[in-house]
């Protein structure tokens, strides 16, 4: 049995089911609680830490985490029967609907991905077109088709927004070495940055406006003194 299935399997505990009925039932009241929630409890945990802002954010991927884990599960190629692995060369754990004209014929497990969207971190507009995908993403593909011919091949697709890398198992373990070196140097740079932060301050929007009314000014003496 695949060593991924197995990690994957088994049923809750009595006690966690019933939990796991209640939330369902009640999800939409949760969701729709969560935002208050979150905002009046990170003021009276972290008061020195909070704002509006972050407090909203946290609301934002405890309700993408409800949502994920109450969605609808895709059938995975063990669920679907020996015959239907055997007529698609299919691997226990693959959740590919090799059926549907538009999925492909490798096999997936299906990939983990972040909340976060390329959207809301690129500042510099190149990622317009797939802003709405996730920041990062990763599967495992497996590719196995005529493998008399061509052989079977695993590799791992690492996405990052618009761009995708295919590797294999041990490259991509050496770009998992490389995040994990890369999260702790982030984190120190996150908290540098709160520090800093302190001493931020709002502009007076009067003062902005003055401003540019009167770059406009001087730019435009600029190009009628060049016409």
């Amino acid at each position: 049995m695949d060593k991924l299935q197995l990690t994957t399997s088994g049923s809750a505990s009595p006690s966690a089911e019933m939990a796991n009925r209640i939330l369902a039932a009640s999800l939409d009241r949760i969701i729709e609680a969560a935002p208050d929630a979150a905002d009046a409890a990170m003021k009276k945990a972290v008061p020195d830490l909070y704002t509006p802002e972050l407090a909203s954010q946290f609301a934002e991927n405890f309700i993408n985490a409800l949502r994920r884990a109450h969605a609808p599960q895709p059938l995975t190629a063990a669920q679907r029967g020996i015959e239907w692995m055997l007529r698609w060369g299919c691997t226990p754990w693959c959740i590919n609907d090799h059926t549907d004209s538009a999925s492909p014929e490798w096999h997936s497990a299906g990939p983990v991905k972040t909340d976060v969207r390329t959207a809301d971190l690129d500042s510099s507009g190149y990622s317009e077109d797939g802003g709405m995908l996730p920041w990062l993403s990763a599967e495992v593909i497996v590719t196995n088709e005529k493998p008399q011919a061509y052989g079977r091949e695993t590799q791992v697709f690492l996405g990052y927004g618009v761009h995708l890398a295919e590797l294999s198992p041990a490259r991509a373990r050496v770009a998992l070495e490389a995040m994990r070196g890369f999260v702790a140097d982030l984190e120190a740079v996150v908290d540098r940055a709160d520090e800093i932060a302190k001493d931020d301050f709002e502009g007076d929007p009067e003062i902005a406006q003055a401003h540019k009314e009167a770059e406009a000014r001087r730019i435009k003496r600029i190009t009628e003194a060049a016409a």
